[in-house]
C-alpha cells in the first residue's frame, strides 16, 4: 500500500487547521500533507497501511474530529474513493476490506483491486470541469467504470487532452504526486587532532584513507558510485584549503580514489600544517551500465580493467606510448610504438601539465585508419590499359561494389631475402567508404586468397 486518505465533512483545512494536530500525525507517519476538500493524505511506503490507517484515525478521533473515515490504496484516486464515498459501498463488495467498524470507518482496497474497487463509482468522484461534465453527461457516461471502458483514441477525439488525463485516471493510473523526494545527505567522513599539526604527505594519505573507508563504504551500501569528492584541510592558521577531485568514471573503489588522492598530494602546496581533514561526497550516479570502452567490448568487466589499470599505474608508473615513425615504403612496417615518460612528452610537445591537449583542427578531415596486418580479400578485377583495377571485393562483411578508383601507386624495394612490389588503389566503395587496398607481385606472403596464384589482393585500411 502506498497511499492513506483521512476524511472528514468537519474537517479545518488551510490556516484553520488544528496546529496540534500535525505533528500528532507526523508521530505515526514520517510524511503528511493537508489537502484540500477536507482530505489529509499520508505517504504509506513502507509501511503497514492498515494498520498505520488505524493508528491515525485513533489521533484524529483523540483531537475530537467528527465522522473522520480512511481508505488506503496503491493509488491516490483509489485511496480517496474508499475515504470520502465510502458511504457508497454499504452493502457492497467491491475488492475492497473493511478491518475496523465497516465501511463507516476504515476501508483497505486490495492491492491489484483499484480499477475494479473505483469502477461502480459515479464519474463525479474523479472531479472533472464543469465543461468535461457537460460532455460526459451528454455521452451518457454515469459511471468510473463506463468511462475507463472506452478507447484512449474516442477519449482524446472526443474530449481532448483533459479528457485522456481523466480518463488515465479512471483507469487507476494516477499520476498525482503529494510527496516530495526528500533530500538525502551525501556520505562524508571528518578527522580532527588538536595536540599536533600534520606535514607529511605520507601521514596526510594515512588519514585520508581512513576516510575513504567509510566513505566508500556508505556508497556501496546504497548502491551508488560517486563522480567528484570535496578534501578539505583545516589549517593551523585557523584557514581551510578545499581541493575536488574528479574521476573520469563514476566509482565507489576505495582504490581508484586514493590513488587520485595520492597523485593530487603530490602537486599539492599547503599554505600550512594540516590540523584536521573532511571529506565528502559531491556527486553520485547509481550503478548504471558504464561507458564501453577499447579494453571492454561487452561491457562486464568494466571494474576488472580499472582495477587492473590502477595495479599497473601503481606499480610502473605513468606510462606514455608514443608512434615513431621511420621512412620505410611500407605502411605496416613504418611506425613503432615506444614508451616515453610523461615529463619527456610534455616539454618535446610544448604542453604544460594539466592544460590539455593541443587545439583540435577547426575543419573537418578524414583520418587514415591502418590495420595491423594487411587482410587478405577477394577482388574482382576488370582491365584498364597496362594494369587491371579492382571492381569489387569481398571481406568478413561479404562483398562491396566499387564505385570509383585511383591508382595504381606502385612500391618495390627490399632485400634480396624480403623483397616486395605492390600496386596501391585508393576506392570509394558504394556505401561511400573510402578505402585502400593494394595487390602483391612477387612478394613472399603468408596469408592468401588462394592457391596457385602469383598475387594476391590485400586490404591495407581505411579513411573515416
Amino acid at each position: 500500500m502506498s497511499y492513506v486518505c483521512l476524511w472528514s465533512p468537519a474537517w479545518p483545512t488551510g490556516a484553520a487547521f488544528d496546529a496540534d494536530l500535525a505533528p500528532a500525525l507526523l508521530g505515526c507517519a514520517p510524511r503528511v500533507v493537508v489537502g484540500d476538500d477536507h482530505r489529509i493524505w499520508i505517504d504509506a511506503r513502507g509501511l503497514h497501511a492498515a494498520q498505520l490507517a488505524e493508528q491515525l484515525l485513533t489521533v484524529v478521533r483523540a483531537h475530537g474530529v467528527p465522522g473522520v473515515r480512511a481508505g488506503t490504496a496503491l493509488t491516490p484516486i483509489a485511496a480517496e474513493c474508499a475515504a470520502a464515498h465510502g458511504e457508497f459501498l454499504k452493502g457492497r463488495s467491491f475488492g475492497a476490506d473493511a478491518p475496523q467498524d465497516g465501511y463507516g470507518s476504515l476501508i483497505v482496497v486490495r492491492p491489484g483491486e483499484d480499477r475494479r474497487f473505483i469502477a461502480p463509482f459515479l464519474v463525479s468522484v474523479l472531479e472533472p470541469d464543469l465543461a468535461l461534465a457537460d460532455l460526459l453527461e451528454g455521452l451518457g457516461i454515469d459511471t468510473v467504470g463506463r468511462f475507463a471502458a472506452l478507447d484512449a483514441h474516442s477519449i482524446e477525439l472526443r474530449l481532448g487532452l483533459d479528457g485522456v488525463r481523466l480518463w488515465s485516471r479512471a483507469r487507476a493510473e494516477d499520476d498525482r504526486w503529494f510527496f516530495n523526494t526528500p533530500i538525502r545527505a551525501l556520505p562524508s567522513a571528518s578527522l580532527e587532532w588538536m595536540e599536533y599539526a600534520l606535514r607529511d604527505s605520507e601521514r596526510l594519505l594515512f588519514v585520508i584513507n581512513s576516510l575513504l573507508t567509510s566513505v566508500c563504504a556508505a556508497l556501496a551500501a546504497q548502491g551508488e558510485r560517486a563522480r567528484e569528492l570535496t578534501l578539505v584541510f583545516s589549517l593551523a592558521n585557523r584557514t581551510q584549503y578545499t581541493h575536488p577531485l574528479r574521476s573520469s568514471r563514476p566509482t565507489a573503489d576505495q582504490k581508484r580514489w586514493l590513488r587520485l588522492v595520492r597523485d593530487a598530494l603530490e602537486q599539492l602546496t599547503l599554505p600550512d600544517a594540516v590540523m584536521g581533514i573532511a571529506l565528502s561526497v559531491d556527486a553520485i550516479t547509481g550503478n548504471d551500465g558504464a561507458q564501453g570502452d577499447l579494453f571492454d567490448r561487452g561491457f562486464a568487466s568494466a571494474d576488472t580493467v580499472e582495477s587492473m589499470l590502477a595495479d599497473l599505474a601503481d606499480d610502473q608508473g605513468d606510462v606514455v606510448v608514443v608512434p615513431s615513425s621511420t621512412a620505410h615504403p611500407l605502411p605496416e612496417r613504418r611506425t613503432r610504438w615506444v614508451a616515453e615518460s610523461a615529463t619527456t612528452y610534455v616539454s618535446r610537445s610544448g604542453l604544460t601539465l594539466g592544460a590539455g591537449s593541443a587545439t583540435p583542427p577547426t575543419t573537418p578531415e578524414l583520418t587514415l585508419q591502418l590495420l595491423p596486418l594487411p587482410q587478405p580479400i577477394l577482388v574482382d578485377t576488370a582491365p584498364r590499359r597496362d594494369h587491371d583495377v579492382p571492381i569489387r571485393y569481398r571481406d568478413d562483411d561479404g562483398w562491396h561494389q566499387l564505385i570509383d578508383v585511383a591508382g595504381p601507386d606502385r612500391v618495390s624495394g627490399g632485400e634480396w631475402e624480403s623483397p616486395f612490389a605492390r600496386e596501391y588503389f585508393k576506392c570509394v566503395r558504394e556505401d561511400g567508404m573510402l578505402v585502400w587496398m593494394f595487390v602483391a607481385k612477387d612478394e613472399r606472403v603468408t596469408l592468401t586468397t588462394g592457391e596457385g596464384k602469383d598475387h594476391w589482393w590485400f586490404l591495407q585500411g581505411w579513411w573515416d
